[in-house]
């Protein structure tokens, strides 16, 4: 088993807490995982009684990202429609998300983090894009809307390492915590928001990531990264995107 689901039942309903459980491979994004993680998010919707979600890693790292070690027949493309699938998932759940960071998020692992609403993050963890080193199209999409036009541009093109207390200063982080602490603090958020009017939260979290612009940048991001799966090469936004209205 790669996904671990536990559910705390609440007094105004429940929170799921599902755990990625790759220890030896630092919770590194395989198919298998990743099927593991889009079957858990889809079983998780199904509770009417459902009023947030927790996403976690086990064994010290929330994920090292895509494994680069594993062998695909395809070229990665199932994998990467997986991918796609799992970020969407995450961005358009009808209740809060909160992932808790503890060791690095890298690559698809940070991408994982930026899609959930909140992010609490342990002293000890960091954050990178890589994207350029791999020639892969994304951190764009999120990462704008949440740090900046300029810091973006810093995170993803350079593929750093971001410390934790940068990631919090920048706002990536919204809470900031000693090691071990990052789950309870990202319950007690979710358990703050489950008293809240449910409706009334899924229609605001709907809003913001309608009018801050997520959807349609995730979606163009993703339609990158489908294109790229197909094709095997860097997509062009003149060739392989036209109807986007940009060029370059």
């Amino acid at each position: 088993m790669t996904v671990r689901t536990a559910v705390r039942t609440l007094l105004h309903g429940t929170v799921h807490v599902v755990t990625m459980e790759r220890p030896a491979a630092r919770n590194a994004l395989d198919t298998a995982l990743i099927t593991g993680l889009v079957d858990a998010f889809h079983e998780v919707a199904r509770d009417p009684q459902l009023r947030g979600v927790l996403l976690t890693g086990a064994g010290g790292a929330f994920s090292a990202g895509a494994d680069v070690h594993e062998v695909v027949a395809d070229g990665g493309r199932r994998r990467m429609e997986l991918l796609t699938t799992l970020y969407e998932q995450l961005t358009h759940l009808r209740v809060p998300t909160a992932a808790a960071v503890e060791g690095p998020a890298v690559g698809g692992g940070a991408e994982l983090a930026g899609a959930c609403d909140l992010r609490v993050a342990a002293t000890s963890a960091t954050f990178r894009f890589p994207g350029a080193d791999f020639g892969v199209p994304i951190g764009m999409a999120r990462t704008v809307g949440q740090v900046g036009l300029s810091v973006a541009k810093d995170w993803v093109l350079s593929g750093r390492d971001v410390p934790a207390a940068e990631a919090e200063a920048r706002g990536f982080v919204q809470r900031l915590v000693a090691e071990g602490d990052a789950v309870g603090a990202a319950l007690a958020w979710l358990e703050q928001v489950a008293g809240r009017d449910p409706d009334t939260v899924a229609l605001l979290k709907r809003l913001f990531n309608d009018h801050g612009g997520v959807r349609d940048r995730v979606a163009f991001e993703h339609d990158l990264l489908r294109v790229q799966a197909e094709t095997g090469e860097l997509p062009r936004l003149d060739r392989d995107l036209p109807w986007s209205g940009r060029t370059g």
